[in-house]
C-alpha cells in the first residue's frame, strides 16, 4: 500500500485552526457503532444544526470525511519492546503510515523505539504519562498531569505534540478544554478490533478488516497499559496470547486486497474534513 505522501510531522506541519469550520459534527452514537464498516454519515438533525455554534467548539475528533479507502491505524499504550518493532516492520512491508499514542514512561524507557516510529514516517501522539484515568482526578491535578506528560514526551521525541487521547477515551468536558487550551487536538476512534479479549490474531485481523470505513481511526495496541491482554513474564508470543505482529501482518493483506491505505492521523486532518462529537465523561470521583 503506498502512502500519499511522506508524513511529515513536526514544526513543517501546518498547524490546524482550533475551531475547523469545515467539521462534520455527528452524535456519538454514529462514532460509538465501532464494528459496524463502512456507513454513511447521517444527515445532522435540527439540534446539531441548531447547536452546531456551541457544539463545534467543545467537539472531539473521531474520524474524517471522505470517500476514498483511507484510514488510520492507531495503537495505544506503546511503545513496547515486544511488539512495537514488529509492527513497524509490518506496516514498512506494506508502505503503510501509523500513528502511535504513547505512554511517556515506556517512551523514556524506550527513545530509540520512539526515534525509530518517527524515522520510518510513523506519527508519535500522547497517550498519557502512564494508564491513569483522568476522570477520576480533578481539573487541576489531570491538567498538571497532561502538561507534564506533553513535555516530557516533547523532550524524547525532540518535536511538538499535538494530538492527545485520553486513556480509555475518558475526559470530563473540563479536561478537554484544558487539553485544547494546551495545543493539543483530542482525537478518538471510530472502529475497533477489541485486541484486548484473548482472542487470536487472525480473530483480530479479521474483526479490524471487517470494521473498516472510509476516513476511520482504528483503535489498536502495540502494549496493554493497563495489564489486559499483556504477555505474562516468561511467556511466548503465540502461546495462547495475542501476537500483535501477526494480528498486524494479517489486517494489513486484508486491507490490501480491499484496496485501504492508512496513513497518519494528521495526514488525514491535513487532507479531509474532520468528523467530531461530542465526547465527555463525567468525573468519578
Amino acid at each position: 500500500m503506498n502512502d500519499l505522501s511522506p508524513d511529515p510531522q513536526g514544526p513543517a506541519v501546518r498547524r490546524r485552526p482550533l475551531l475547523d469550520r469545515s467539521a462534520t459534527l455527528v452524535r456519538r452514537g454514529y462514532v460509538c457503532d465501532y464494528e459496524a464498516g463502512e456507513r454513511p454519515l447521517p444527515a445532522p438533525d435540527r439540534v446539531l444544526r441548531l447547536g452546531r455554534p456551541a457544539f463545534l467548539p467543545i467537539s472531539t475528533v473521531a474520524c474524517v470525511r471522505t470517500a476514498e479507502p483511507v484510514v488510520s491505524l492507531t495503537y495505544d499504550d506503546g511503545p513496547d519492546p515486544e511488539f512495537t518493532p514488529g509492527i513497524r516492520d509490518a506496516l514498512a512491508a506494506h508502505g503503510a503510515r501509523a500513528t502511535f499514542f504513547v505512554r511517556v514512561e515506556p517512551a523514556e524507557d524506550h527513545p530509540e523505539l520512539i526515534a525509530r516510529i518517527l524515522a520510518e514516517g510513523h506519527e508519535v501522539a500522547l497517550h498519557g504519562i502512564d494508564h491513569t484515568r483522568l476522570t477520576g482526578m480533578s481539573l487541576r491535578s489531570a491538567t498538571a498531569l497532561v502538561r507534564e506528560a506533553k513535555r516530557r514526551l516533547e523532550r524524547v521525541a525532540g518535536r511538538r505534540i499535538t494530538l492527545f487521547r485520553p486513556t480509555y477515551g475518558a475526559q470530563t468536558l473540563q479536561q478537554y478544554v484544558a487539553t485544547r487550551a494546551l495545543g493539543m487536538e483530542v482525537v478518538i476512534w471510530s472502529a475497533w478490533a477489541q485486541d484486548w479479549d484473548g482472542s487470536t490474531a487472525e480473530v483480530i485481523a479479521e474483526r479490524a478488516v471487517q470494521a473498516l470505513h472510509h476516513g476511520g481511526f482504528m483503535l489498536l495496541h502495540d502494549a496493554s497499559g493497563d495489564g489486559v491482554g499483556a504477555l505474562p513474564e516468561g511467556a511466548e508470543i503465540g502461546e495462547g496470547n495475542l501476537d500483535r505482529v501477526k494480528a498486524t501482518e494479517l489486517m494489513l493483506a486484508g486491507m490490501q486486497q480491499r484496496g485501504y491505505t492508512s496513513h497518519t492521523v494528521s495526514n488525514l486532518l491535513e487532507r479531509y474534513p474532520a468528523v467530531r462529537t461530542v465526547w465527555a465523561e463525567r468525573r468519578t470521583a
